[in-house]
């Protein structure tokens, strides 16, 4: 087989010349559709002309053929050619970081110096994004000797002053200079058990200002210091500190992602901390896909870990953990009665999340998760307040069964250490989260059978509230600088707002269900003297729960104003109604100005109100 190639030179001339074929050293004379020497020299192949309408076999063949020696040519000799794609290893300084005894430390120049780095990729200007950073454990062996920890947190006696944040080559300066981090404490750990922080806090603070390097095990995990700086920015006053939330955030998250996988000692705990200050996070900010998926993970880390069991009376198996040698690998014990303390306050901590984000954010129908699952058995001892912890606060004695179980049947023991704040508000979401899944089960095409089911279930939960109720300290007794004020207002809050959940279905139908859902509603807007703009940073649930009750008021008022011609009393209800309703709007506009959900929530309240 050959080729021939024809060019034109004229309309007139078919061929302009034959070249002599690649081949077979012949010329052609172009005749088709079999050319002279073809038909001379029969073949099998047929001829190929290159006018024709695509490229000849032989020319895909000559090309391929070009191509592949000149790339033999680029590997061969690449200084002298000029590579089509140019490659490099986005791992190199990773890799140098690695393998050098002593990692490249970043000394910031002054306390005031910025949290960026010029050239950072998570700097508020980059759009570069970065992968998870990687935590140098290795480095840490030779500080080992000197550290002494204490709790989860840790604690050292060191004399190091400076501390020397380690560079990453993903995220520039993994930490912000010593003042910045200081003023991001002050900012957030005020209000840090709003937000679910179970630690101690003391010892925290004390651990995250060590002079050690970032990711130490004497230090708190660079997820958990990482998600309290991103919070102690987001509560500061100076708005020129807000615009750099987005790469705190990023950063926060991508240690969080990572944390589990280093070997610090409290990498379980602290992960589970961070979670939960994520979740609360996102919430506050209205990403409430992103709040579901922190509680979703957190509840994993808190179930996965044995958290739901501590203290159990029953016999029970270590949760494993991983698999080490091929042998189970459970959570160790804790270090000591502080450690032991955080992880009961931890599950119970995560366990409110998750009645605060089942009610806030799904349909009734949908309020029960996985801490509501057929045969799952809480036996920890209720949580202990944190913040009058000491040695000698966990009684030999103390232990657990059926914890949750027991107080919805309306059983208490000598021991079982429930009346502290921290335990009377987990109760009373318990008790907000059962309420209002008793609501979502309850339909008017309900069989008989199910209804009078359904009247012993809410009987019996409306007991437990008002016996809970009554037990109450009243909140007058309470001033706005008792660091318990906010704990007892949200207490109170969830109490009555289990009331109306469980009433409000029969409020249209039986006049006591309406008079114990006003009651509670305004309960929960008037507040006497307390002067809220004094309590500070509020848990993100109290705006679900004012709107509530606000709800009550618009309905309530709605009512009234049809009954106007015919009930001489009906504009004195309405005014009292809308002194309510005003004092509800007055609390969440005071909270909403920096709370992404609860100023959405506001908006809500007010178009529900112009609608009537």
């Amino acid at each position: 087989m050959h080729e021939l190639q024809v060019s034109k030179s004229s309309p007139g001339s078919p061929f302009l010349g034959l070249r002599v074929s690649r081949f077979l050293k012949i010329k052609c004379d172009g005749k088709k559709p079999i050319c002279g020497p073809c038909l001379a020299h029969p073949r099998d192949d047929d001829c190929e002309y290159s006018d024709g309408p695509g490229r000849s076999r032989t020319k895909v063949l000559e090309d391929t053929v070009t191509r592949l020696e000149a790339r033999l040519l680029e590997l061969e000799k690449p200084e002298s050619s000029t590579p089509s794609v140019l490659l490099h290893d986005p791992y190199l300084g990773h890799k140098s970081q690695r393998l050098s005894t002593s990692p490249p430390l970043y000394l910031p120049e002054s306390p005031s110096a910025t949290i960026f780095s010029p050239l950072s990729p998570f700097s508020p200007t980059s759009t570069v994004s970065s992968l998870p950073s990687g935590r140098h454990w290795q480095t840490f062996s030779a500080l080992e000797a000197n550290t002494e920890s204490t709790g989860s947190s840790g604690s050292s006696n060191s004399p190091i002053t400076i501390r020397r944040p380690i560079a990453s080559p993903f995220l520039g300066s993994e930490e912000p200079a010593l003042g910045i981090l200081q003023s991001s404490l002050d900012n957030f750990l005020p209000h840090a058990e709003q937000f679910g922080f179970f630690l101690h806090i003391p010892t925290f603070r004390n651990s995250a200002l060590l002079a050690f390097p970032l990711g130490h095990p004497a230090r708190p995990t660079p997820g958990l210091l990482s998600s309290v700086h991103l919070l102690g920015v987001h509560f500061s006053q100076p708005e020129t500190m807000h615009g750099q939330e987005i790469p705190l955030l990023a950063r926060a998250v991508q240690h969080v992602a990572t944390d589990l996988l280093g070997s610090h000692p409290n990498k379980v705990l602290h992960t589970l901390q961070a979670e939960i200050l994520l979740a609360y996070y996102f919430l506050r900010t209205g990403s409430l896909l992103e709040a579901k998926c922190r509680t979703g993970t957190a509840i994993s880390l808190a179930l996965g870990s044995g958290f739901h069991k501590i203290r159990s009376a029953n016999v029970t198996a270590p949760s494993t953990i991983a698999l080490l040698h091929d042998q189970p690998f459970a959570l160790p014990p804790p270090q000591d009665s502080m450690q032991e303390v955080e992880r009961i306050n931890g599950f119970w901590t995560v366990l409110m999340l998750h009645k605060f984000i089942s009610v806030a954010l799904e349909s009734p129908a949908h309020v029960c998760g996985a801490l509501e699952a057929p045969g799952m058995q809480i036996d920890t001892p209720w949580p202990i307040e944190m913040s009058h912890y000491k040695e000698g606060v966990l009684r030999p004695d103390l232990q657990g069964n059926s914890t949750v179980r027991a107080f919805l049947n309306g059983y208490t023991t000598a021991v079982d250490n429930g009346d502290t704040p921290t335990a009377l508000a987990t109760k009373a979401a318990i008790l907000f989260h059962r309420a209002a899944h008793l609501t979502g089960q309850w339909s008017p095409t309900m069989t008989q059978r199910d209804r009078l089911a359904y009247d012993a279930a809410a009987r019996s939960v409306n007991v437990l509230i008002e016996t809970f109720r009554s037990n109450l300290a009243p909140l007058p007794q309470f001033d706005t600088g008792d660091p318990a004020i906010r704990t007892v207002l949200v207490t109170h809050a969830l109490v009555d707002a289990a009331s109306i959940k469980l009433h409000w279905i029969f409020a249209y139908a039986y006049s006591s269900s309406k008079e114990i859902c006003l009651s509670a509603a305004r309960n929960m807007v008037n507040y006497g003297e307390l002067n809220l703009q004094e309590i500070g940073y509020i848990n993100p649930i109290m705006g679900n729960l004012w709107m509530t009750a606000c709800h009550v008021f618009i309905d309530e008022i709605s009512r009234v104003r049809q009954l106007r011609e015919t009930w001489p009393d009906a504009a004195h209800v309405e005014d009292e109604l809308m002194e309510s309703y005003r004092n509800g709007l007055k609390a969440m506009s005071l909270f909403s100005q920096e709370s992404t959900l609860m100023r959405y929530q506001l908006t809500k309240v007010q178009e529900a109100f112009e609608a009537i």
